[in-house]
């Protein structure tokens, strides 16, 4: 894990390790995260309502209504997860 100075993993580490796991709940492999996904992801993460938080971050940034998270818009997923403070992924 890359350290910043003050004995924090870096914003980049952290947004890296966030990309890893959504990539690994992708099931299908098709590189579109569908809400299961994500809320497995978030249930990886330590929600205490992954559902929720699925749900919350489709509303947020689910750019085309589509219903999933398609890797156009899978930083701004990322940068939602990392916000809400999941960032130390183990």
């Amino acid at each position: 894990m890359v350290i910043n100075g003050k004995g924090l993993p870096s914003n980049a580490a952290s947004k890296q390790q966030l990309r890893k796991v959504f990539f690994d709940c992708d099931i299908d492999d098709n590189s579109i995260l569908t809400k299961e996904e994500i809320k497995k992801a978030f249930d990886r993460f330590g929600s205490v309502f992954p559902g929720f938080r699925a749900w919350r971050a489709l509303k947020r940034v689910d750019k085309n209504k589509d219903g999933c998270i398609s890797l156009e818009e899978l930083d701004d997923l990322i940068e939602y997860a990392y916000k809400r403070g999941y960032i130390n992924i183990s």
